[in-house]
């Protein structure tokens, strides 16, 4: 299709404070997003020099991840997979769902340590500044509240965290995340190039941006 057939697209950095918010226009192919390019974020320690890419796949904009820092995360609008290995955000956290092997049964029917195997499949593990492993919490099968002060797992020092904040589904070999109407959102990193809808949000480092076409 012509390319005239294609919305026009811009982005909006998204003030959490209230204050005058800047959009900048997409002109032409593509948006290059990081500390240089067409939308700079220059004092923020976790975004790379290149992080993030909008560009037009036919008539459809689209987005990917292709930088270090610590990766672009898109806000849930509706519940999805996270696949094992996946990093979600919930405030000021980062989480990583992690697999967890099944312990190996001796012959006599125990297991490592003596003890018996519980049956947990994945754990959510914290990542603290410079990608460092931090705590981790067992997902049980079912449904594991995140919150701030009341779930199953919980971060009572984090204020971007709502009290009901999000929701971790397990059923077999399926991890489901779910927002549950939270203030500030739940995001999920970036594994492959998507397709972007009006309005959708990305987390960019510490940095929140809206695309908007028309």
């Amino acid at each position: 299709m012509a390319a005239g057939n294609r919305p026009r697209v811009a982005v909006r950095v998204v003030r959490a404070d209230g204050g005058p918010e800047s959009v900048i226009p997409m002109s032409g192919e593509q948006m290059l997003c990081g500390r240089s390019g067409d939308l700079s974020i220059p004092d923020d320690p976790f975004v790379a020099e290149t992080q993030m890419r909008l560009f037009f796949s036919g008539t459809r904009l689209a987005v990917e991840d292709v930088g270090g820092g610590n990766g672009v995360f898109t806000r849930l609008r509706s519940e999805r997979e996270v696949a094992a290995g996946g990093e979600v955000r919930v405030g000021r956290q980062r989480l990583v769902v992690e697999p967890i092997p099944p312990l190996a049964a001796a012959d006599d029917g125990s297991t490592s340590w003596g003890s018996p195997d519980a049956g947990y499949r994945y754990r959510l593990l914290q990542l603290l500044e410079g990608g460092v492993a931090g705590g981790a919490s067992l997902l049980k099968d079912g449904d594991n509240l995140v919150g701030r002060e009341n779930g199953d797992i919980t971060f009572p020092t984090d204020g971007f965290v709502s009290g009901r904040h999000a929701m971790i589904h397990v059923a077999a070999d399926r991890v489901v995340l779910r927002d549950l109407g939270s203030s500030n959102g739940t995001f999920l990193r970036l594994g492959a190039p998507t397709f972007v809808e009006n309005g959708d949000q990305f987390l960019i480092g510490r940095q929140l941006v809206r695309v908007e076409m028309s």
